[in-house]
């Protein structure tokens, strides 16, 4: 591992422990909850988080291309890219329940299938699939030339 990547893990990781440790406080000292998502005390530590968890999703896979490439192995391995294609799999779920379901229901049900969807799957899986996809791809095209 290159200098520069440990120095990014450590901080990320750091990031993360701050995170982690804000919100912890505010559970256990302040007893407040996590709260909703509406002022920038409960958003910023969310958000450090999240981004501390995708630099080092980066750095690793960064890492890890480049020593299957020193190894001289393909970086892109058959599981790298089965992983990227399941990655639609909640995207493709999701367009294909809407579909099916959307002419069908009573105008509750659709109003409480989509705040389902929306709070229980885009915002803790579809950011990080996102993610993975575009990192996919960018590596992609590192690699291929």
């Amino acid at each position: 591992m290159k200098k520069n990547e440990k120095y990014l893990l450590g901080i990320f990781g750091g990031c993360a422990v701050l995170s982690a440790s804000f919100l912890l406080y505010r559970v256990l000292v302040l007893d407040k909850g996590l709260g909703l998502f509406d002022s920038i005390d409960v958003v910023l530590p969310w958000l450090l988080g999240l981004g501390a968890l995708f630099g080092m999703i980066a750095v690793m896979v960064s890492w890890r291309l480049r020593k299957r490439a020193e190894a001289g192995k393909k970086p892109m391995s058959k599981l790298y890219m089965w992983s990227f294609i399941l990655s639609f799999v909640p995207f493709a779920a999701t367009l294909i329940r809407s579909l099916f379901h959307g002419v069908s229901e009573t105008c509750l049900e659709v109003v409480v299938w989509y705040a389902v969807i929306i709070f229980g799957l885009i915002f803790p899986v579809f950011p990080l699939m996102i993610f993975w996809q575009v990192l996919y791809i960018v590596k992609r095209i590192q690699y291929r030339k």
